[in-house]
């Protein structure tokens, strides 16, 4: 017996890949997420935002569980856009200039 396959559907496939973010614009979303959720009005320390970055990731990553080269290459691009913390910044703050940062992505 014959197997029979469908044509893939090349419109939806382009219309997802250019509407769905990227796997490292999802950890900078998530990341803004955790800090705008847990403590927005704390000023934000570089262990606070590495931590952030953690659950994050993790958040973005685990459902589907993507392979671990996808999710080393998705945090490589979202590390290279993520901004410096400014003196006195609240983790709100910083979470509204991650998401300004995803778009990049």
């Amino acid at each position: 017996m014959t197997e029979r396959t469908e044509p893939l559907d090349m419109d939806a496939l382009l219309a997802r890949i250019l509407t769905e973010p990227t796997i490292g614009a999802r950890i900078l979303l998530a990341t803004a997420r955790v800090l705008e959720n847990e403590q927005p009005f704390l000023v934000l320390a570089p262990e606070d935002l590495a931590d952030a970055l953690t659950k994050g990731t993790e958040q973005a990553t685990a459902n589907p569980a993507l392979p671990d080269l996808v999710i080393e290459e998705g945090m490589l691009r979202a590390y290279a856009v993520t901004p410096d913390i400014r003196p006195g910044e609240t983790a709100g703050e910083f979470a509204l200039r991650l998401r300004d940062a995803a778009k990049a992505l």
